[in-house]
C-alpha cells in the first residue's frame, strides 16, 4: 500500500512540476576571467554533473582493480617464496635425519631467512655444520641464531654447549654455558653443565664451589652429594701433589673441614695422591703422625708402600704398638713387610708366623713359605704352602 501512494504522489508531482520545469528552465552562467562565459540549462548541468559523477565511479572502480591486481601479484610472489622457503626447510631437515649433513647445512642456511622460525632452522644447520666438523660455520649458524629470535637464546645455546663438549671443546663450551648462566641463572640444565666441564677441564676447586653452592639445583640427596664431594677432593689432592706435595699439605692443614680430616677414606685418598706423586717422605711423615695421635690399623697396608731410605722409626712405632694394641696380626704383617724393607728375612719370618695366625692371608702364607724355603727349612715351607692352598680352595 505504502509503495502505491509513493507511485501516485511521484506522478502527482510530476504532473504539477513538469510543465513549470519546461517552461522555466534557468540557466547557469560560467565566467573564466572575466571573457570566456558558458551558459548552460539547469537540466543539462543536471545530466552532465549526473554523467561525470558515474564516470568518476567507474575510475574508481577501475583503479582498485589496477591496485588490487598489483597487491595481488606481489601475494602471489610472496607465496611463492614462502612454499620455497618451506620446501627447502623440509628438504634440508630431511637431509640432516638421513645423515646428509653438507646438503642439510646448504638448503637449512638458505631458508632461515625467510623461515617463520629462524632460530630453529639456523640451529639444525649448526647441527649439520657440526658433523661435518665444520666448527667455525658451527658457531657462526649458532649466533644468527642468537640474533634471529631472541626467545630462543636458551635453546640454541644449550645446543651449542651439547655440541662443543660432544666436541671435547671444553673452554669454548665454558665460556657458552657462563654466558648463558648470566641471562639464565636458575636454569636447571645450564646449571648441570658445569658438573660436566669443571671435571673435564680440571678445575676441581671450582667443582667444589659449585657443590657447594648449587647442589639444590639439581636436587642431590646427602650420599651423592658426599659421594661427588670425595672423588673431587680426591683428584684434587692428586693435582695438588703433582705440582707440589707441599701444597696439598698446607691444603690439607688449612683448607679441609676438620670433620673430613677425621675421615679414613680422606686420609686414604690423601695418602695415595703423596704416594702417585713420589711425595714418599710427605706421606711416612702424615701416617707417623696420625698412628701416634690415633693407631688405625687401616693405615698399615700404606707402610708398605713407602719407599724411603730409613724405616726404623715406622718400625719402632709398631714395636710400641704391640704392647699397646689388642689386634696384633695386622701390625705384625707390617712389621714384617718393614723387615724385608731392611733386608732382615729372619725377623720377617717371626712376625708373618704371628701375623698368620690371626689374618690368614693367601699371599702371606707364599711369602713366609718362600722365605723358609730360601732359608734352607723346607719341610716348614711345605706346611705353609699347603695351608696357602687350603685357603685358596676354601675361598672359591
Amino acid at each position: 500500500m505504502l509503495k502505491i501512494i509513493i507511485v501516485i504522489a511521484a506522478l502527482l508531482a510530476g504532473l504539477i512540476l513538469g510543465p513549470e520545469i519546461s517552461t522555466n528552465k534557468g540557466y547557469i552562467l560560467l565566467s573564466v576571467d572575466g571573457y570566456t562565459t558558458y551558459e548552460i540549462t539547469v537540466i543539462n548541468a543536471l545530466l552532465i554533473a549526473f554523467v561525470v559523477y558515474f564516470l568518476l565511479l567507474f575510475v574508481e572502480w577501475l583503479l582498485r582493480k589496477l591496485f588490487a591486481m598489483s597487491s595481488m601479484t606481489r601475494g602471489w610472489f610472496g607465496q611463492r617464496k614462502t612454499r620455497k622457503v618451506q620446501k627447502k626447510t623440509l628438504l634440508g631437515m630431511l637431509a640432516l635425519f638421513e645423515g646428509d649433513s653438507k646438503q642439510a647445512q646448504k638448503l637449512l642456511a638458505q631458508s632461515a631467512p625467510r623461515s617463520e622460525a629462524p632460530a630453529l632452522s639456523y640451529i639444525a644447520a649448526a647441527k649439520a655444520a657440526h658433523q661435518q666438523k665444520k666448527y667455525d660455520l658451527r658457531d657462526a649458524h649458532f649466533r644468527q641464531a642468537y640474533d634471529s629470535q631472541k626467545n630462543c637464546q636458551l635453546a640454541a645455546g644449550v645446543v651449542w654447549a651439547e655440541l662443543q663438549m660432544e666436541a671435547k671443546q671444553y673452554a669454548n663450551a665454558l665460556a657458552t654455558v657462563t654466558e648463558l648462566d648470566k641471562k639464565f641463572p636458575k636454569n636447571k640444565r645450564v646449571n648441570a653443565f658445569y658438573f660436566t666441564l669443571y671435571p673435564a677441564l680440571q678445575q676441581w676447586q671450582k667443582y667444589l664451589d659449585l657443590l657447594d653452592t648449587r647442589h639444590k639445583f639439581l636436587a642431590f640427596n646427602d650420599v651423592e652429594l658426599a659421594t661427588l664431594a670425595f672423588d673431587a677432593y680426591r683428584e684434587l689432592f692428586k693435582q695438588l701433589a703433582a705440582k707440589s706435595a707441599a701444597d696439598l699439605q698446607g691444603y690439607w692443614d688449612k683448607k679441609i673441614a676438620r670433620t673430613l680430616r677425621k675421615k679414613l677414606t680422606y686420609q686414604k685418598a690423601l695418602l695415595d695422591a703423596y704416594l702417585d706423586a713420589g711425595a714418599d717422605k710427605f706421606a711416612e711423615a702424615f701416617l707417623v703422625d696420625k698412628l701416634h695421635q690415633q693407631f688405625s690399623l687401616a693405615l698399615l697396608p700404606y707402610l708398605n708402600k713407602l719407599e724411603i731410605s730409613d724405616y726404623y722409626p715406622l718400625i719402632l712405632l709398631l714395636e710400641k704398638a704391640l704392647k699397646k694394641e689388642s689386634e696384633k696380626g695386622l701390625i705384625h704383617q707390617a712389621l714384617a713387610k718393614l723387615k724385608l724393607k731392611e733386608n732382615k728375612p729372619l725377623a720377617a719370618i717371626n712376625h708373618l708366623k704371628e701375623s698368620l695366625k690371626s689374618v690368614p692371608n693367601i699371599d702371606d702364607f707364599a711369602l713366609l713359605a718362600g722365605l723358609l724355603e730360601k732359608d734352607g727349612r723346607a719341610t716348614e715351607a711345605q706346611e705353609y704352602y699347603r695351608q696357602g692352598l687350603q685357603l685358596a680352595v676354601s675361598a672359591k
